[in-house]
């Protein structure tokens, strides 16, 4: 039995990096971002982010494994709005730089700095009533493997393939001070042809996500917001075999936003309620600063 569990170990730890790498790609949207702003709008937000994943999951059973991963990213968002016609559109662009630290059980493996994959998005905007406080959205995203990415390391920044997907977005006024955002993504990848240690081709089917978000006015320059997250599907397939690691995810998340001249502040503070497989998420913290101009 020794022996056997000095080689389920290792393995089970990389199946489980390898989701912690799949699920940290996953696109959520802001709670109020769905609101059309004017255009001919930019914008840049320059963020600071930090998680701790903890305890591992196979089919929602714990691992016991002591395991902790903390990963730190400091990123940068330009986005600007613009007419199409008479439709409003606007777009991002953003890219990040991390730091992964493996502590417990898992402390043996390196520690991991540099350049994550970027991401960019088209957006337009279907309906906006101002008047009435309700706005949709539809949008697409791609993902761009910029990161940095070794085949012989298990933690990378990069996912060392193409992403993108789709968004839909609603946002409406339910009462003086109360407003409910709900949107769904769903997000395609390509195979990863050299895929961590393995060095197999990697793939993974769709994942699928929805929020919703209830966002309360303290006050004209003061917003907090509670978020429910949803994360499905994903499965990943190596040299053609299932592993049998299909995401299913719940997180939670409050927002406390304030409101400055040409500017807004953002604390963000979430954590998962449960994981079906990978890292369950024990602790997500940033701190957003955005500029409007």
């Amino acid at each position: 039995m020794m022996f056997m569990n000095i080689f389920i170990k290792p393995t089970v730890i990389f199946i489980l990096l390898s989701l912690f790498s799949s699920l940290s790609v996953a696109v959520d949207i802001p709670p109020g971002q769905a609101i059309a702003p004017p255009p001919g709008k930019s914008s840049i937000r320059f963020e600071l982010n930090s998680v701790k994943l903890g305890e591992g999951f196979r089919n929602g059973e714990s691992l016991n494994l002591g395991s902790e991963l903390n990963v730190n990213t400091l990123g940068v968002q330009y986005s600007r709005s613009f007419m199409i016609r008479d439709r409003l559109a606007g777009f991002y662009i953003n890219g990040a730089v991390g730091k992964a630290l493996p502590g417990g059980s898992i402390s043996s493996q390196e520690n991991v700095s540099g350049i994550t994959d970027s991401a960019a998005a088209l957006v337009t905007w279907l309906h906006a009533d101002k008047e009435k406080g309700r706005y949709v959205v539809l949008g697409g995203f791609v993902i761009f493997p910029t990161g940095d990415y070794d085949s012989d390391r298990t933690i990378n920044f990069s996912q060392n393939r193409f992403s993108g997907g789709f968004q839909f977005g609603y946002h409406t006024r339910l009462a003086p001070r109360w407003d409910l955002m709900v949107t769904t993504d769903v997000m395609f990848s390509e195979k990863n042809e050299d895929y961590r240690l393995t060095h197999q081709v990697f793939e993974q089917d769709p994942l699928y996500s929805a929020q919703f978000s209830l966002m309360h006015d303290l006050d004209p320059s003061i917003t907090v917001s509670g978020t429910y997250y949803r994360y499905l599907g994903g499965e990943g397939r190596l040299g053609g075999q299932w592993l049998e690691n299909e995401i299913t995810r719940n997180r939670y998340e409050l927002v406390f936003a304030k409101r400055v001249q040409s500017g807004k502040y953002f604390v963000y503070l979430g954590k998962d309620a449960d994981t079906q497989n990978g890292f369950i998420e024990d602790q997500r913290l940033s701190l957003r600063y955005q500029h409007y101009f």
